[in-house]
């Protein structure tokens, strides 16, 4: 018995001065070593060491058999062999859930729960108030927790209320904030979560008397109030405190402890409490990746790590809502794959008509246009980890239909009441019961249309010092389209007489005008452009039409992301609109028979005749200069020599839409010109054609291209932009390539590719088939784009 005595005492010595804490697991005694220098940054954090147990546990003696009771013990052996004992079985509990983190590979999410009998409802307090929670299969309430302002990574529950300070942090003053907790949203496969935000006011007060309409209305909430943490330069953390809870984490991440077991980075710390029936099993070090879960239902992991930020998306238009070309597909689909990052995300776009899914807010708020107060309402919707809020107002109404309708100032006017009212909305709207805050926030305003958001931000509040943390990024889709006016059109944005220098441009035409989306450019703090190769003709006198010198000025913040697609919407596998009508879903593997069965449908559903052999052509665009309809106009003729049909969906200039018509009769058992937009045909026409015509005279990504191609569909494009950057020339002695490609935007380059095109479509099946494949098999999914895009938020963050 002495001998064990001094045996532990020479244990304790030693950790207490060793530079590393040791923790042996169960009887396979395998050791976690903790380096000293995270245990110094735990120190120097505020964290109490032993308490918090995710280093060491500070275990109580237990007598033997106890069944985690206490019991005074006669002798040391005795005591000794009780805390061993209660060493290995809270040891044994944490590998088990170890072992279930590395079979289950799935992401982190720590939840609140509050433990209520099965079937029976609970009084809630005044946390509660004015929103239900929803049962779990074991009786027990959960609340999924985000932090406001804050990533998740960084973020320490404490269960203690022990105040936390950060490295760092530059203040010292505690603000207030505020727990709401809304309806719960039960998963398909992992029970039930309610989304809990943390949300601080800190600035709420500062701002009374300043902003675009000279103060915030605060939201009436019923809400719980507790002390937030000091906030750093960059980051807001926070502190909680629940009493009679207890923090239970499920679902672990493995790169997050595989970051704490390997790396020594620092994790949230949880307090947990051992459950019945837990069966023992060793544990071990985490070192896969986690892995993005695919099954629906599924929440992906924060894969975007301590770089999580809340991030706001403002277009003029946003799919399937609104939409009249790419803009609007990258509205809807960009902000799920950052949300699948991990990211809280945020898209603002203007309500055009009675759209079904979001719902009225409630909130009310007044903004002056042209010297009228215009009123404006909020509705918001929840779809895939994304809030979709939508600003209504008279200005918008009965635009549904053409959405860029009006007059000049008419626009003008729409356009700055909606930036306006979108620059405020992370104060004003409670999504998910809690406003986004300006902490840790960046803005991606999207073309001309909401590039005075960067200068409204820079103008209202962070030259007057506030929302000091928050950054904004300008996508160009299309710099062809400015918001030009004359310069007395600066009159009607409601800015500081100072800030017209930096709307002012001279033209070598039009002499010196007023012009939004270079002041666009000159106030957002990163510039994004949806292709490598449209980035570098932004920066030359053709393709950066009269702002090549302000693009080549901050060419240093000036980057090409090319766009993805949304594998959900636009996947043979899984479309929709191929279920029915004769059309079918497929993929690689049933390519051949499902493309020819679509092909069979739309040709039926066309009146066309139904003929495998003959090659259908098809285009998808809107009918303007730009995109090359006219030259697609002068190669009908050849066409129409080569025994193929012609497939055209549109709409747009009325000469444009006059010669579909005027085709259509001419060649009424070979043309079919669909003048007009439908989403269901657009699908139908991308998997029932062969090839896609793309003669755009400048393109600055290109979407279709990439629906075609993954729908097993050939391109034949004009080599700029995006088109150029996506689709690789088809090389018959390497057998590699995607499509066809010509250099000049004329018609008999169209032609001369169109033909090598038919003639492999006609006599080289084998290559044929290979192209289509290899379209087909390319990661075309927004995921790719995404991480892009977070680098670019990333470097706006820490842009002074």
């Amino acid at each position: 018995m002495l001998c064990h005595i001094i045996f532990w005492l020479l244990m304790a010595t030693s950790i207490g001065s060793s530079p590393f804490v040791l923790e042996t697991t169960t009887s396979s005694a395998q050791v976690f070593v903790v380096p000293e220098s995270r245990r110094n940054r735990c120190l120097r954090l505020g964290w109490d060491w032993h308490k918090r147990g995710l280093l060491s546990k500070n275990i109580r003696a237990e007598a033997n058999g106890s069944n985690g009771t206490n019991e005074d013990e006669d002798g040391s052996e005795g005591v000794l062999h009780a805390t061993t004992e209660k060493s290995k079985k809270v040891l044994a509990w944490q590998s088990n859930l170890l072992q279930q983190i590395a079979e289950r590979k799935k992401p982190i999410s720590y939840e609140l729960i509050d433990k209520f009998p099965p079937n029976n409802s609970s009084p809630h307090n005044a946390s509660t108030s004015g929103h239900n929670a929803v049962e779990n299969q074991n009786g027990g309430i959960v609340w999924r927790k985000y932090v406001n302002s804050s990533t998740y990574s960084d973020t320490i529950i404490e269960s203690e209320g022990n105040s936390i300070s950060h490295e760092g942090s530059n203040e010292s003053n505690q603000q207030n904030g505020s727990i709401s907790r809304v309806n719960a949203v039960e998963t398909q496969k992992s029970g039930t979560f309610v989304r809990n935000y943390v949300h601080s006011n800190k600035g709420s007060l500062e701002v009374t008397s300043v902003g675009i309409n000279g103060g915030f209305d605060e939201v009436n909430e019923e809400n719980v109030k507790i002390p937030t943490p000091k906030m750093s330069s960059s980051e807001l953390y926070f502190t909680e405190q629940f009493k009679g809870k207890k923090y239970q984490a499920i679902k672990p991440d493995s790169d997050t402890l595989q970051a704490f077991l390997a790396n020594g980075t620092e994790t949230s710390s949880i307090k947990v409490e051992n459950q019945e029936g837990m069966s023992e099993t060793r544990s071990k070090l985490i070192t896969e990746e986690s892995s993005t879960v695919d099954g629906e239902g599924e929440i992906s992991a924060p894969l975007a790590g301590t770089n999580v930020m809340n991030v706001i998306l403002v277009a003029a238009e946003c799919a399937p809502w609104s939409k009249t070309g790419g803009l609007g597909d990258v509205a809807g689909s960009l902000p799920k794959a950052l949300a699948r990052r991990g990211h809280r995300v945020m898209v603002v776009a203007p309500r055009y008509g009675n759209y079904a899914e979001p719902q009225d807010t409630g909130v009310r708020k007044t903004y002056s246009v042209d010297g009228h107060d215009m009123e404006v309402q909020y509705f918001q919707a929840y779809i895939d980890g994304v809030d979709f809020v939508f600003i209504e107002s008279p200005i918008f109404h009965h635009l549904d239909n053409n959405i860029y309708g009006g007059s000049r100032l008419d626009i003008l006017k729409g356009m700055v009441l909606f930036c306006k009212a979108a620059v405020e909305v992370p104060w004003h709207v409670p999504c998910g019961g809690v406003c986004y805050g300006d902490g840790n926030l960046v803005f991606i305003a999207n073309d001309w249309h909401t590039a005075l958001l960067p200068v409204y931000l820079k103008a209202y509040y962070r030259d007057q010092g506030l929302m000091k943390y928050t950054r904004s990024v300008l996508v160009i889709h299309n710099i062809a389209h400015q918001g030009r006016g004359p310069v007395d059109d600066f009159f009607f944005v409601d800015l500081p007489e100072y800030y017209m220098d930096i709307f002012k441009l001279y033209d070598p035409v039009g002499g010196e005008h007023f012009n939004i989306f270079a002041a666009g450019l000159k106030a957002a703090d990163r510039v994004v452009t949806v292709s490598h190769g449209y980035a570098w003709e932004l920066k030359t006198s053709e393709g950066g039409w009269g702002l090549n010198g302000i693009i080549n000025d901050n060419g240093w913040k000036l980057r090409g992301i090319v766009n993805g697609i949304d594998n959900k919407e636009w996947n043979p596998m899984h479309d929709v609109h191929l279920k029915s009508d004769g059309y079918t879903n497929y993929s690689l593997e049933t390519l051949p028979v499902g493309k020819a069965q679509c092909k069979a449908a739309l040709q039926k559903e066309l009146g066309l005749p139904v003929n495998e052999d003959v090659p259908v052509i098809g285009f998808i665009g809107r009918l303007d200069n730009q995109k090359g309809v006219d030259i697609i106009g002068e190669a009908i003729p050849w066409m129409m020599g080569q025994d193929v049909q012609l497939v055209m969906l549109g709409t747009g200039r009325p000469d444009l839409e006059h010669m579909l018509r005027q085709f259509e009769n001419q060649h009424n058992d070979k043309i079919r010109g669909w003048v007009g937009f439908s989403v269901k045909m657009a699908h139908r026409i991308t998997a029932g054609v062969d090839i896609l015509l793309m003669p755009s005279r400048f393109e600055p990504c290109g979407l279709n291209q990439l629906y075609a191609m993954n729908y097993g569909t050939v391109p034949v494009v004009h080599a700029v932009g995006g088109l150029r950057d996506t689709v690789q020339p088809f090389d018959p002695f390497n057998e590699s390539g995607l499509g066809w490609t010509f250099d000049s935007a004329d018609s008999g380059k169209l032609i001369h590719a169109l033909g090598n095109c038919l003639l492999t479509y006609r006599e080289h099946k084998k290559s044929w088939e290979g192209i289509q494949r290899r379209g087909m098999m390319q990661d075309l999914s927004w995921d790719n784009a995404a991480q892009l895009y977070e680098e670019v938020l990333v470097a706006a963050k820490y842009q002074w």
